[in-house]
This record gives structure tokens, C-alpha cells and sequence, in this order.
């Protein structure tokens, strides 16, 4: 059975191959096995993306000696690498690129105009032996009570085409894989590469996507370039970027133009490289966060939405996790989201109209009656408040007045519901 090979991929040791998913450098956390870090990668190419130097040359190297940043977790989730440990990686990394300036430069005079340099900064986890056990427990806890994983199992796979059999539900392996959750199943698959292998230590990193320093331009140095930017600007000047950004994704957003909220995004994630302010590195990714969700990124959307809350607790950013959340169906976690919202913001009509939708889905209907009726005592034109009260009122057999919220909810703009109970009706 091939696997076709499409999009962006993790690779690992031995020709280990897992397509790359949005959460990958939460691994350690979710797992709670193994150490996650960033190794730098540099190429030397020719003006057509050609390698100009083997695997062993300097260029290539150029990452092995830069200190790894590992990404300490917390309770709640993995914490943003302090400022400290991204001055220590960067100064080495700016220090290692000058070298490679200096190599482009010697292979320009002797003939080789088109030399530059393409660099990467993926994230890479570890699993050590001695922690196959504990990653065990944590994908047996994963799957369902009726099945059954061991390392005894694992250890008699043959390593010919494992990972075939991994996605093949026809094999146990691919029937236990296909029972879990995107991390988990990512867990299973390093787990028995590592053990059917054999394995010490066993690595896996994001397939490196390459950036170039270099332009082709033979008067400009790529490194002044670089420093001419965000490395180069006062931090004032980082902190008012990253508000322009930040505010530019969110018009854009309002005006339904996703892509390009997205990329405005990007940009105040960029600049706050070397910022030591806590509330404007929060404002890139609350920003960063709203325009993964409306792209129908959530775990993304998640993930930004939580380095925000970690840095500055607010109440938009505990809004759109929750919202994250609940569209990825973690009820539960969409309502403590929401919970947490109100409370530094208690009277946000639509938060409470949001977790009213929550406690319907939960099957709660006095707690979703309740939150409406808030949200609609503190805006009493916000429709969806009116749907969501009079779901709960339909459920529990009070359909008159379920039918009045509906036709409100539909007068100011939601018909949701009326259109539901018109189509009930005309089939009943």
C-alpha cells in the first residue's frame, strides 16, 4: 500500500515520514514525553535552489552548533521561549550567518554570482528509550477501553514497511492509529518506528521550510538587510509595528478579507522578535488567533489564542480559544473558556450568548435559558441570544414561547431557528 505524498511533512530517523500537523510543537506538552527544541538549518544554493556543497559542508552544519531553545511547559500549555534564551539563540545564529556572508561572498569573486542562503528554524522532538514506557501509557489511556497496546507487540513489527502498515486500517496497527486523535495517532506512529527499530534516541522534525537571506543583489549583503529590519529597530518601533499589524488583521477581518488579515498577522507575530512587552506580543496573537479561526484554523487558533492568555489573561482571548474550542467539540474546555472571559468582562452579551450555545450542546438547558436571558437583558437586539433561549425552551416542550424567541431572532437578523421550526412544520 503507497501513501501518496502531498503537502507539508515530518521527517525523522530512519526515513520516518508523518504528515505534519498544526500542533506539532505542542507535542511535548500534550504528550507530556519527550523534549521539544529548534534546530537551525542553513543551505548554500545556486540561483536555481541547488545544493553548491554536500551534506557534510559548512553551510550545512551551521545549526549543529547552535544552542537548542528548548520550550518549557506549564500546567496549561507550552510557555513562549523567554526573551533571555531568544537573544542567546539568535545573537549565536546572527553570528553563524555572517560566516555563511562571508562564503557567499568568496564564491561570488570566484565566479558563482548566483550563491545564497536558505534557512530554516523548525522545531524538533525527541524521544529517548528510557521514555517509550510513559509514551505507552499515554497512547493506551488515548484509545478505546477494548484495546490493547505493548511494547512486546511493538518490538516483534517488522520495520519493513511499518509505516504503511500504520496507515492501512486493515492491520492492527493501522485500526489502533485510526482510533486516536491526530497527536496521539502522531504518538503511536514515532512510537513504533523507535521501538521496532530499535532505537536510543529517535528524532523528528518539521520538513525544513527554506527562506532566503539572499536576493542576488552582488553590492548588498543579506545580513544587512536582515539587521535593517525587525532585528535592527527599536523596540518602540517593534511595539508600534506590531499594533499596526495587529489592528490591520483585524479590519481586514471585518471586512471578510481573510487572506489578507492572515498575512497581516504574520507580520506582528514578526515583530515581536526581541520585544520584552508582555501586552504587545499578547496583541499579536490574539490577533493572529482571530485570523486562524475565521480561516478555520483552530488548532492554530488555539494555539495563538493560549500564547496570548499565557502573556496577557483577557477577555477576547479566552473568547475566540473558547470559541476555538467549541467548534473543535471540547465542550467542556469551550465553556471554562468562556467562564474565564466573563469574568473580565462580565457583561459581554455575546460571550454569554456563546457559552448559552455551550450549555445547549451540553444538554443544559436551565444554564444555556439562563445565559440567554443575560445576554439579552444587557443587548436586547442581539439575535442569537433569542435563538439559543428558545432551542432550550423547544426541548423542553415550551414551544410557543420557543416559537416567539425564534420569530424575534428572525426579525433582528438570525433565523436560524424559524427557519428550522418553518420547515418542521411544513413536513409535519
Amino acid at each position: 500500500m503507497m501513501r501518496a505524498r502531498m503537502g507539508h511533512f515530518l521527517i525523522g530517523d530512519a526515513d520516518f515520514e508523518y504528515r505534519s500537523f498544526t500542533t506539532f510543537p505542542l507535542l511535548e506538552h500534550v504528550l507530556g514525553v519527550g523534549r521539544m527544541f529548534c534546530a537551525p538549518r542553513f543551505e548554500l544554493v545556486d540561483e536555481e535552489g541547488a545544493p553548491l556543497d554536500d551534506e557534510d559542508a559548512f553551510l550545512a552544519e551551521l545549526g549543529e552548533s547552535a544552542p537548542e531553545l528548548f520550550l518549557p511547559y506549564g500546567e496549561d500549555l507550552v510557555s513562549l521561549p523567554s526573551t533571555a534564551d531568544l537573544d542567546l539563540v539568535l545573537g549565536h545564529l546572527l553570528a553563524r550567518v555572517r560566516q555563511a556572508d562571508e562564503r557567499i561572498r568568496a564564491r561570488r569573486s570566484s565566479g558563482q554570482e548566483g550563491a545564497r542562503v536558505r534557512w530554516s528554524l523548525p522545531f524538533v522532538w525527541e524521544l529517548r528509550k528510557d521514555e517509550w514506557g510513559a509514551l505507552l501509557a499515554t497512547i493506551q489511556a488515548a484509545l478505546p477501553e477494548e484495546a490493547s497496546l505493548s511494547l512486546e507487540f511493538l518490538q516483534a513489527e517488522e520495520t519493513e514497511e511499518l509505516l504503511d502498515r500504520l496507515f492501512d486500517r486493515d492491520t492492527r496497527l493501522g485500526q489502533l492509529q485510526a482510533a486516536l486523535s491526530e497527536t496521539h495517532g502522531f504518538g503511536l506512529a514515532a512510537l513504533a518506528f523507535a521501538v521496532a527499530h530499535d532505537m536510543p534516541t529517535f528524532t523528528v522534525e518539521d520538513e525544513p521550510v527554506f527562506y532566503e537571506f539572499d536576493e542576488g543583489g552582488e553590492a548588498q549583503r543579506f545580513m544587512n538587510r536582515l539587521e535593517s529590519t525587525v532585528l535592527a529597530a527599536p523596540e518602540a518601533t517593534r511595539i508600534e509595528q506590531i499594533a499596526v499589524h495587529a489592528d490591520s488583521a483585524l479590519q481586514a477581518l471585518e471586512e471578510e478579507r481573510v487572506a489578507d488579515a492572515l498575512a497581516d498577522a504574520r507580520q506582528a507575530r514578526a515583530w515581536t522578535w526581541g520585544v520584552r512587552d508582555a501586552a504587545a506580543i499578547a496583541a499579536a496573537y490574539r490577533a493572529s488567533a482571530t485570523a486562524w479561526l475565521e480561516a478555520g484554523e483552530l488548532d492554530r487558533a488555539i494555539t495563538d489564542a493560549s500564547w496570548a492568555i499565557y502573556l496577557e489573561p483577557d477577555a477576547d482571548g479566552f473568547d475566540t480559544r473558547g470559541i476555538a474550542r467549541h467548534l473543535g467539540g471540547d465542550v467542556e474546555g469551550a465553556i471554562a473558556d468562556y467562564t474565564a472571559s466573563l469574568e473580565l468582562a462580565p457583561e459581554a452579551a455575546r460571550v454569554l450568548s456563546n457559552r448559552a450555545e455551550a450549555y445547549f450542546d451540553q444538554g443544559n438547558d436551565a444554564a444555556c435559558i439562563a445565559d440567554a436571558e443575560q445576554s439579552i437583558a444587557l443587548d436586547p437586539e442581539y439575535a442569537t441570544a433569542f435563538v439559543w433561549r428558545g432551542r432550550a425552551l423547544l426541548r423542553m416542550g415550551r414551544a410557543d414561547e420557543a416559537r416567539a424567541d425564534a420569530e424575534r431572532g428572525a426579525e433582528l437578523g438570525d433565523a436560524a431557528l424559524w427557519d428550522e421550526l418553518q420547515a418542521a412544520s411544513s413536513q409535519g
